[in-house]
């Protein structure tokens, strides 16, 4: 039941993307949130799912700097790439935007995943600084017993 995952399915996200917005996958099961989406569930291997759109607000979880990439992201290196946790709970890979300087950077940093685009490439996600307009809103991801 779980192997093949049909791109077909999965294939709204390049919508989304060219809306602007972000969207993951909720089992219609267990409820799990996956961000990137996923066409079968990861916790529960069902195959049917709900669109959900996001809002991109997240913390940063930790961040590494990329010396050695894909071949389509070579150019670009040296990059910074973090793990971040969206406010809806999933965790998720994204380069981390120019714009933030690298001292800057600690876990638990308030920051957004955002839509961009990649030249004629294609849509991609980065994480950006909080809008100054929303930082007060923005708070540090909390620990259980901290």
């Amino acid at each position: 039941k779980f192997g093949y995952v049909s791109q077909t399915k999965i294939s709204p996200l390049i919508s989304y993307l060219e809306k602007g917005q972000l969207a993951g996958t909720r089992c219609t099961k267990c409820k799990t949130l996956h961000f990137p989406p996923t066409a079968d569930c990861s916790h529960c291997r069902e195959t049917s799912f709900e669109w959900v759109q996001l809002d991109g607000s997240c913390v940063l979880v930790t961040f590494t700097e990329v010396y050695f990439a894909p071949p389509q992201f070579q150019t670009d290196t040296p990059y910074l790439l973090g793990l971040a946790e969206l406010r809806e709970g999933p965790r998720v890979f994204a380069p981390i935007d120019k714009k933030i300087q690298r001292d800057l950077l600690k876990p638990g940093l308030p920051l957004v995943l955002r839509v961009a685009k990649r030249g004629e490439e294609g849509w991609y996600y980065q994480l950006e600084e909080v809008p100054s307009s929303l930082q007060k809103l923005a708070r540090p991801l909390e620990r259980p017993g901290s």
